[in-house]
């Protein structure tokens, strides 16, 4: 458009000599320059090669009768000569000109198409990187909850079973893929802060005093502080895991006495899914639970212990965490 532009601003200009009296020079600029400088500035369609073209044709059939003396015209041989010269040398570098804008489009078409390829070859390699990176975070969060378990000599695969049990449940309140997968990635590290607990304390068999329970109780904290100071997603979820998975729905838990909403929705489902196999499995201070037992506490601690939602959720679901004990046990 902006080609155009000009070319429609150079017509004025040309007719300017005719208004002035320079016939001879407005003849000859408007014949040397007008359409031969249409057809360099303008991209060729096959009308304007078609218009050039006819122009070229015209002007030498009228060269033709003057230099014959068929229709002879006012000016020289010599300047028309010059002048057809130069519109043919004019349509030659307009020609070459178009090819050359062509070759190099096709270039840039070309280049174009590789750096695209390029870049969607180095996406697809990012994307696998980072999913291996995931991976491997995901089994060294899990690995670590793992050696917590291990210390605590508590049921095998406690951690993988309360991660499993924790993405059924944050599946069943309905939330995005992305969180229910941040808190099954998360959930292993729930109990990290017990690797500061003494071993004499930790797999005590029978009752724990008032101050064992009290340093037991100390967990929750250490595991926060020993997340929290990454600021990597996942380990600011299983943080606030780590730190509220003992809270209370009615305000009685520990570490800080959270409430309601209060406590996080990782806290909450956490919780759930870490008493419920607590239950189902022997400890060394107790006997596995009978199922309908565990389901009696979770009935009678709804909006106690529990987020009632919750809890109507895991109860009216209990087969399928029970399908998944089984499978993870």
């Amino acid at each position: 458009m902006a080609k155009r532009w000009y070319l429609a601003a150079l017509m004025p200009y040309l007719l300017s000599f005719a208004f002035i009296g320079q016939i001879e020079t407005f003849d000859i600029l408007w014949m040397l320059l007008f359409p031969p400088i249409a057809a360099f500035l303008v991209d060729r369609p096959r009308s304007l090669v078609l218009w050039d073209a006819s122009f070229l044709l015209l002007v030498t059939g009228v060269y033709t009768l003057h230099w014959t003396r068929v229709l002879p015209l006012m000016y020289t041989d010599t300047a028309l000569g010059s002048q057809l010269t130069a519109l043919f040398f004019l349509a030659v570098l307009s020609w070459f000109m178009q090819g050359y804008k062509a070759r190099f489009a096709r270039m840039q078409d070309a280049f174009q198409e590789q750096l695209e390829g390029q870049v969607a070859e180095g996406l697809h390699q990012i994307r696998g990187l980072n999913r291996e990176l995931e991976s491997t975070q995901t089994d060294l969060v899990r690995l670590l909850g793992e050696l917590c378990e291990a210390r605590s000599k508590e049921t095998g695969n406690h951690v993988a079973r309360v991660a499993a049990y924790s993405r059924q449940l944050a599946g069943l309140v309905g939330l995005p893929d992305t969180q229910v997968h941040s808190i099954y990635q998360a959930s292993p590290l729930h109990d990290v802060g017990k690797i500061a607990i003494p071993d004499h304390i930790l797999n005590k068999p029978g009752r724990l005093t008032d101050a064992e329970f009290n340093e037991i109780k100390t967990h929750t904290s250490r595991g926060h502080e020993i997340l929290q100071a990454s600021g990597r997603p996942l380990l600011q979820a299983a943080a606030r895991i780590a730190h509220e998975h003992h809270e209370r729905w009615d305000g009685n838990g520990y570490p800080r006495g959270l409430a309601g909403n209060g406590i996080s929705l990782e806290g909450r489902v956490v919780a759930i899914a870490d008493v419920f196999d607590a239950l189902s499995f022997a400890r060394a201070y107790k006997p596995a639970w009978a199922d309908e037992h565990i389901r009696a506490l979770f009935e009678e601690e709804r909006g106690r212990q529990f987020d009632p939602e919750l809890t109507d959720l895991f109860l009216a679901n209990y087969e399928t965490f029970v399908t998944l004990r089984d499978q993870t046990g």
